[in-house]
């Protein structure tokens, strides 16, 4: 059985990817910050582990944990992520600025110290797939926004690390992608968006099954490149 660890995972994306795995036959280890009552997925391949990406401590933990469970990790699907509302629509002159750097340590720096945390169990891992959940927001060719600093910077920080990993891993055998999942119906999104979020999980997930050596290494949850 293919073993994937998907962050942020108790609502959004995160459950909808969760319950896309769970249901396609996968071992999967869902995280969350603090640990629901109810695991909101319940099923014999579903593990509920507790990992706050902004604390090495809690990653480090996790790994052990992780370490007791499988002997390997196929896929690493980095998907926590923040939005703070007192950041997104502040004008310069008026910004939040413990909130921005609250933002670059979640979406930024989160998924470096899981990646470095995780690497032994990806390495022994068969498809070595790392997929960071970025944005369009990340995009310096699709820049449109006259605010929102925290969250674009910390995504085109995403982006920067996402090219980073994939030149330091490919000699040994690993592919590191960022995707942009589109513009979802969830608590960040908000209810006007376009997209079901199990619908961009759909997606995702044929992304995983079909990466390789030519997939872009930032691309749609539809599998089309995006312009980085």
């Amino acid at each position: 059985m293919e073993t994937v660890l998907i962050t942020g995972a108790n609502r959004g994306l995160g459950l909808c990817l969760v319950q896309k795995f769970a249901d396609s036959g996968w071992q999967v280890f869902a995280t969350e910050r603090a640990r629901s009552a109810t695991p909101p997925v319940q099923a014999s391949n579903v593990h509920w582990l507790t990992l706050d990406v902004r604390d090495a401590a809690s990653v480090a933990l996790a790994a052990q944990e992780l370490e007791q469970r499988c002997s390997g990790l196929d896929v690493l699907l980095n998907n926590a992520a923040i939005n703070p509302q007192s950041e997104y629509d502040a004008l310069l002159g008026e910004l939040d600025f413990a909130a921005i750097q609250l933002t670059f340590d979640v979406n930024a720096l989160g998924p470096l110290r899981v990646i470095q945390s995780l690497l032994p169990l990806l390495l022994r891992g068969q498809r070595k797939l790392v997929l960071n959940i970025s944005s369009e927001a990340g995009s310096l060719r699709h820049s449109w926004r006259d605010r929102s600093y925290g969250y674009c910077m910390s995504k085109a920080a995403l982006n920067m690390q996402t090219t980073i990993l994939d030149r330091a891993l490919k000699p040994r055998g690993f592919n590191v992608l960022a995707l942009h999942p589109g513009w979802m119906r969830t608590d960040m999104g908000g209810p006007n968006a376009h997209l079901d979020p199990m619908e961009s999980a759909e997606g995702i997930y044929q992304v995983v099954e079909s990466a390789g050596e030519n997939t872009p290494r930032f691309l749609q949850h539809d599998g089309k490149e995006f312009p980085w």
